[in-house]
């Protein structure tokens, strides 16, 4: 049966929205369980087989069972159903599976009712994907077809060259943009997937030919966009719902559409360019290899065009397999692109190209190490010494990895060794590419200057080769390099504005990496509101992340904003859950960090002492220095509370002068040398209103002002503490010191106000029984 929403127990999957909802509330899940419950609810009357159940998720028959069991499995946890008691779910054994409960479908949907209250629900609620006591997390809504864009890795510089065909190339010229753009229509070029109709094998040629024809036109001068910024524009939509939006996209450029089709003799394959002013253009190829119809096609339209054709030049038997391998990719299976891989014969296994792409998959995974040792082989093999393209390539690759270790020196130099084998006219995607990733490195050596340069250039190369989704990539590297900069707010800007085009654009991996970082710059603004909206909707995604390390940066991330918040049971648990996941350089020890923070802010010091002391003692070299001085501060913090000796060998890292002067401060001030802690207070705030972060403005007068407090000296307090006033409605520890300042004052209706505001921001942080009293009148 067929319906636009089936009702069971209080679920609603609703296939028009493609989204189940339980009892009006929506529940989060991957497209692919979705289309789950879909077939087998649509084919209740029967069991359904395994195969023919995977050919229906996966568009494929070649899936094995544990990929199968997964989604099943997924499935039956969002409806309330176990492998135990198979209540909507059954298992056919050796065969497949069979829906089993009761279903009632509708052409007009109607959301099912909720249960009375007290009265027990049919099914058991889905478990919920956030960690035990979490408040729900908003999920985004499913896409409307399902998923085919690539998940990106989070700096994403290994394919913003486009296509892999070009590195098969053996010194061929390429025509330049500039010499033929009188022939050539201004605009970019989007190529769209290909519609194929031959056997089930062939299914790889609708990703793969279209990133075949695209870099056929690319490489004689037509400016084409990516592969993936054109699935990205086509993410969860129809082909005639975008045409609008993909004409925006293109200007003036062309739009070409491409069939497939297997015949007795072989395969035909047509090409149609549509133009802006509705001018047209037609190719077709005709061969019984598929790729070698593809090229006929393409160098016929690039006659059509005006173009004179470079040629292809490549082993089809190896590209053909590249192929595959780039399609599954882009369809972000990087298991199934590994098979296609590694099922290579001998002779193409050895080949260093198929060596390369093996990495970038490895790349995706987070398999950083491995594919940094193989990129070292590949760079001592006679084609890297012989092609220059084939070594830039690999540079790129070698400096994507290395920025994902934090060994940022070598990256530079990797890609300073690409961008001077580069061409500007004739390879400007690739040095686009290369001069992203130098940015981002110099950036985090401090190189602002040249930083800026490099993403400048950068940003001019890909726009001009119409790689759309680069470009928001260079805007989001500005965000980052704004926050390195110490300018939070205008770090959120860019990093705003890129997380608007990933959306646009579908681009799940990058998204959730600005949502992530958003939300550490939200908390360094202190603005918790919109750290955890980033944070969750980062969360939300969280499924969809290959790199597992990416996974636990945002577990952390969320942990961070509910002990922010004073969620403290939620952080507990989901610290318990994911804080030991696999991490990269840049969060090593931060889950130390934060369980030692939950400790101090719990009431627990002794605990906290002890947590960062048992982390210093196996201190990684490779961690951040501002971690571990951020651990620092910690740790002396929590022995003054738990009335504990300070720890005189601690060394301040130096990495930010404003902890480094309360470190000073504190220990001065546990000594007795109380000039000298006068002393380290005043610098820290000085700086901190140098830098202009409000979360280092805080972190100074937190810690300056409840000391003035403690001495009386309340009119230095109190100019101190009005610095802060405009964040302590919306931050409980500035409240509270707020709070402090006016029982001391004895200013009733000032306590009264931030007694309300404390109150209110509290969570789990307990309030001192004897600010709640109200304060004594002076006289």
């Amino acid at each position: 049966m067929s319906s636009a929403a089936y009702r069971f127990h209080d679920y609603v999957l609703d296939c028009r929205a493609r989204e189940l909802r339980h009892r009006g509330g929506a529940v989060a899940m991957p497209a692919r369980v979705f289309e789950c419950l879909q077939y087998l609810i649509e084919h209740q009357d029967r069991a359904v087989g395994r195969d023919e159940l995977a050919l229906a998720i996966f568009a494929r028959d070649n899936v094995s069972d544990a990929q199968l069991s997964q989604i099943v499995l997924r499935a039956r946890r969002a409806v309330g159903d176990d492998g135990q008691e198979q209540r909507l779910i059954r298992t056919v054994p050796r065969y497949g599976f069979r829906w089993v409960a009761p279903v009632e479908a509708s052409a007009v949907l109607a959301e099912a009712p909720a249960a009375e209250d007290g009265a027990a629900p049919d099914a058991t609620p889905a478990p919920d994907p956030t960690p035990a006591g979490a408040l729900p997390v908003p999920a985004l809504a499913p896409p409307g077809q399902r998923r085919i864009l690539a998940a990106l890795a989070v700096l994403a510089l290994l394919l913003t060259a486009g296509a892999w065909w070009a590195l098969l190339q053996r010194d061929r010229p390429v025509a330049s943009e500039r010499s033929a753009a009188a022939a050539a229509p201004a605009g970019a070029v989007i190529v769209l997937p290909t519609e194929v109709s031959g056997p089930q094998a062939a299914a790889w040629a609708r990703l793969g030919l279209m990133d075949f024809i695209g870099d056929r036109l690319r490489r004689n001068g037509l400016p084409v966009a990516s592969s993936e910024s054109v699935l990205s524009l086509l993410h969860g939509q129809q082909r005639e719902a975008v045409l609008a939006q993909l004409r925006r996209a293109a200007g003036s450029g062309w739009i070409i559409g491409s069939t497939a089709r297997h015949r007795a003799r072989g395969w035909r394959v047509e090409l149609a360019a549509e133009g802006a002013a509705g001018t047209a253009r037609h190719a077709i190829g005709e061969h019984a290899d598929l790729v070698q119809a593809a090229d006929q096609a393409s160098g016929r339209l690039l006659a059509a065009l005006g173009r004179s054709d470079s040629g292809a030049g490549i082993d089809l038997s190896l590209a053909e397999r590249l192929q595959r391998a780039q399609a599954a990719m882009l369809s972000n299976e990087l298991e199934t692109a590994r098979r296609i891989l590694q099922e290579a014969p001998e002779l193409q296994r050895s080949e260093p190209q198929l060596r390369l792409r093996l990495v970038q998959v490895d790349f995706r995974a987070g398999k950083h190490a491995e594919g940094l040792a193989e990129i070292d082989r590949l760079l001592r093999t006679p084609l890297a010494r012989s092609d220059p393209m084939f070594r830039a390539r690999a540079l790129l690759v070698r400096g994507g990895i290395c920025v994902r270790l934090d060994r940022y020196a070598e990256g530079e130099r990797a890609y300073s060794a690409a961008i001077a084998l580069l061409d500007p006219e004739a390879q400007a995607p690739l040095l686009g590419g290369a001069l992203n990733g130098r940015g981002v490195t110099r950036s985090a050596l401090g190189d602002f200057s040249g930083a800026l340069q490099d993403l400048g250039r950068a940003r001019i190369l890909l726009a001009r080769s119409g790689d759309l989704l680069s470009v928001a990539r260079v805007d989001a590297n500005l965000g980052h390099l704004e926050e390195q900069r110490g300018r939070p707010a205008q770090s959120v800007e860019y990093l705003g504005k890129a997380a608007a085009e990933f959306r646009r654009f579908g681009a799940i991996q990058e998204l959730v990496s600005m949502h992530a970082a958003l939300a550490v710059t939200h908390l360094r603004l202190l603005q918790p509101e919109q750290a955890r909206a980033s944070i969750e909707r980062a969360w939300a995604l969280r499924d969809q992340v290959t790199d597992v390390t990416q996974a636990t940066n945002i577990a952390l991330g969320l942990a961070e904003v509910m002990i922010r918040e004073g969620r403290f049971e939620q952080a507990h648990a989901l610290l318990d859950r994911h804080g030991d996941g696999p991490v990269l350089p840049g969060d090593l020890h931060r889950a130390d960090a934060l369980r030692a923070e939950l400790a101090l802010r719990s009431g627990d010091a002794a605990r906290a002492v002890a947590i960062v002391d048992q982390a210093l003692r196996g201190w990684s070299e490779d961690a951040w220095a501002s971690r571990l001085q951020r651990m620092q501060w910690l740790r002396q913090q929590a022995a003054l509370q738990a009335d504990q000796p300070l720890r005189q060998d601690l060394v301040d890292s130096g990495e930010d002068p404003v902890t480094g002067h309360l470190l000073a401060a504190i220990v001065a001030r546990a000594d007795g040398r109380h000039a000298d802690a006068e002393a380290g207070y005043r610098a820290a705030v000085a700086r901190a209103e140098q830098q202009g972060i409000p979360g280092s403005i805080a972190q100074a007068v937190l810690a300056y002002a409840p000391w003035l407090i403690e001495r009386g000296e309340l009119a230095e307090a109190t100019a101190l503490v009005g610095r802060i006033a405009p964040w302590a409605r919306r931050d409980f520890d500035l409240a509270l010191l707020q709070l402090r300042l006016f029982h001391a004052l004895g200013q009733a209706e000032s306590w009264e106000q931030a007694l309300q505001d404390a109150r209110r921001l509290a969570g789990e942080r307990p309030i001192p029984g004897p600010l709640q009293r109200p304060p004594a009148a002076r006289g």
